[in-house]
């Protein structure tokens, strides 16, 4: 091992690790200990930084504070010490109940980071929940925080449309290109007519769930407690509905308009008024179609689908118990439904069936299909997929949350996330690869040539660049992080304590020191490894066993990265920011109180640290600091042993790279 990690290897005994058992919290210090913090520091010449002498030794009195060698670093009487040239020396402080020390290193000034660039952005991270084609070539969905979206290509390409505010919008709804309508929170009711959207007013406050239409003079509207018809002039109320949250409406004429909702709720609209029917479900009703007034289907959660013959509604037989959000057709024998994880169901008639997909995982909100276009559908992290002519589904846009990141041999980037997703890195941006699982994808490791990914309901997979194998936990915990010794070894941690140490081509399970969420794992070689996670847990590996280290928060912990085992760094929630001396954890005072996600550095004195909001910091050896964001998404990892020009992948499938 080479430079400070191997220096501090070398120089730092780890026992103390071992005189801290399981379980223990709090800190290392007791009231009697004679001890300065930080026990150890780094610095380059002109930084500072201010000791502390322990309670311990402050109760004799006032302390001496002493340099062994004030040409390598000074200490002033309030035991600020500044480093003065290269080389190590002692700080001491006295007094009559003893003598503390500090080892201090001044280390040459080392050509950080200056900024940052967004080199890859998604278009949005919105949920999409609204789908609408008017042909094959131009589609418009709609989603949260006021996001509509629009390709004239077919979605080969798709754009932001300016709104007028935003408030979410669920559902899409048109007649023409230039004539369509959205709906939303607040009682919302937008119109496009080819050139802007504008508002409408509608007479209600309540919240608008699905909008449907026969013709421009009428379309109709359902929500929390309110059912709307637009007559071509003016948005009037519908009654019989008022105690009723309504998820979708669909007709094939005006004498047959269907609407169904929370609670497994059907009705059917005589005149201006909601008359119930008897449903065979208490379960949440999201979509509806049909192909005429004696064939409507109803989909719904834990895998509902109900169908209406004319004179009753019948539970239908279906592959699956996920929950379905909508449901489109083009005849009786081409339907499909879609719905959580990337489910695709298919009718042709007869049965329902799945429909195998592999261009996302993501939970997927709404399905269309004009008479003329493919069926297209759309969901979370701004994800939109579109059935090809061979049956096949193709990924149009996306913006997956990147959980991390690590390069195969041939300096190949990828990332792994939300759904599934894997994605290369190209000049251009990323390559959105088909997704190896509909799991969630959390952390990411290389072993040799290959990479190692872990994710949710025990999921491992390897990866060489072109295929994948399948090494998954029989038990379905949640694995969230995975570190490789690059000889064979490694471990794995996450849910509930869960740690799985690598042993020949087997993961065999450990008893966790603590049953907490573990968070990340970490380490310099199979002998010395790290694992943080929720309440402050830090738990250390020495090549024997666990221990749990005393920490002085209860914050969770995100992170861990160190130069060496006398220089460890964990982030956490709040913006907590802690510091491994050699002898004790203690906290470092920290520039933001927003979450830090994750930390990496490439030696003592340059560190850097991101997570909520973009927030960006940088380490110097004495103090953290703001750095200027170019972003304002969540920074969530950087790339699995990053040399000196990491990359930094977190939601909207962003991707940041240094500039120095």
């Amino acid at each position: 091992m080479k430079g400070w990690a191997g220096l501090a290897l070398a120089a730092v005994s780890l026992s103390c690790l071992d005189e801290t058992p399981s379980g223990s919290s709090g800190s290392a210090d007791g009231p009697r200990t004679v001890a300065v913090v930080p026990a150890t520091l780094f610095l380059e010449p002109g930084g500072s930084v201010q000791l502390q002498a322990s309670s311990g030794l402050l109760a004799a009195g006032a302390v001496e504070w002493r340099s062994d060698d004030p040409g390598i670093a000074l200490v002033r009487s309030d035991g600020v010490v500044t480093a003065i040239r290269a080389g190590v020396t002692e700080i001491r402080a006295s007094n009559a109940r003893g003598t503390a020390r500090s080892r201090v290193t001044v280390v040459p000034p080392v050509d950080r980071i200056r900024s940052w660039r967004v080199t890859r952005s998604g278009l949005t991270d919105a949920t999409l929940l609204g789908y609408w084609s008017a042909d094959p070539e131009v589609s418009f969905a709609v989603g949260t925080a006021g996001t509509i979206l629009h390709t004239s290509d077919g979605g080969t390409t798709w754009r932001k449309m300016e709104t007028p505010d935003s408030t979410h919008l669920v559902s899409v709804w048109g007649f023409s290109r230039t004539d369509v309508y959205a709906v939303g929170s607040g009682g919302t009711v937008l119109h496009f007519d080819g050139t802007a959207w504008t508002r409408m007013p509608t007479g209600s406050e309540r919240t608008l769930l699905s909008v449907f239409g026969l013709g421009p003079g009428d379309l109709y509207a359902v929500g929390d407690r309110v059912a709307l018809r637009y007559d071509g002039t003016a948005w009037r109320p519908l009654t019989g509905s008022e105690n009723a949250e309504l998820w979708a409406v669909w007709g094939s004429d005006p004498a047959h308009v269907y609407a169904s909702g929370q609670d497994g709720v059907l009705f059917h609209l005589a005149g201006s008024h909601w008359v119930p029917m008897s449903s065979p479900t208490a379960f949440l009703l999201l979509g509806l179609w049909g192909t005429g007034p004696d064939q409507v289907y109803a989909v719904g959660v834990r895998g509902t689908v109900l169908r209406w013959d004319g004179s009753e509604w019948t539970p239908m037989a279906v592959p699956t118990g996920q929950d379905l959000f909508s449901v489109w057709g083009k005849s009786g024998t081409e339907i499909v439904a879609v719905g959580d994880n990337g489910t695709v169901l298919f009718f042709n008639g007869n049965s329902w069936n799945l429909l195998p997909q592999a261009a996302t995982g993501e939970n997927l909100r709404a399905v269309h299909a004009s008479p003329t276009a493919p069926f297209g559908a759309v969901g979370w992290n701004g994800t939109a997929i579109r059935r090809t002519g061979s049956g096949t589904w193709q990924l149009t846009t996306a913006s997956p949350i990147l959980f991390d990141a690590a390069r195969l041999p041939g300096n190949q980037l990828f990332a792994v996330g939300a759904g599934g997703a894997v994605v290369r890195a190209t000049e251009e941006g990323w390559d959105l690869l088909p997704i190896p699982t509909r799991r969630a994808l959390y952390g990411t490791a290389l072993d040799r040539d290959r990479l190692v990914v872990v994710g949710d309901r025990g999921t491992i997979l390897r990866f060489d660049g072109t295929g994948w194998q399948d090494e998954s936990y029989p038990a379905e915990w949640l694995l969230r992080s995975v570190w490789l010794d690059g000889s064979g070894g490694g471990f794995i941690v996450g849910d509930q304590g869960i740690i799985l140490r690598r042993q020949g081509n087997r993961w065999v399970e450990m008893a966790p020191p603590r049953e907490v969420f573990l968070r990340h794992v970490w380490g310099f070689d199979s002998e010395t490894v790290y694992a943080v996670g929720d309440r402050g847990t830090v738990l250390a590996w020495n090549g024997r066993a666990w221990r749990a280290m005393a920490t002085p928060t209860d914050s969770t912990l995100r992170r861990i990265w160190g130069s060496g085992p006398d220089n460890l760094l964990a982030v956490g929630t709040g913006g907590t920011i802690l510091r491994f001396d050699g002898v004790r954890w203690y906290p470092m005072p920290s520039p933001t109180v927003k979450d830090l996600r994750t930390v990496w550095g490439t030696g003592p004195t340059e560190a850097y640290a991101a997570g909520e909001d973009g927030i960006l910091l940088q380490f110097d050896g004495a103090r953290w600091t703001e750095m200027d964001s170019p972003t304002r998404a969540l920074l969530l990892s950087f790339e699995y042993g990053a040399g000196p020009a990491p990359v930094l992948v977190g939601g909207m499938g962003i991707r940041l790279e240094p500039v120095r």
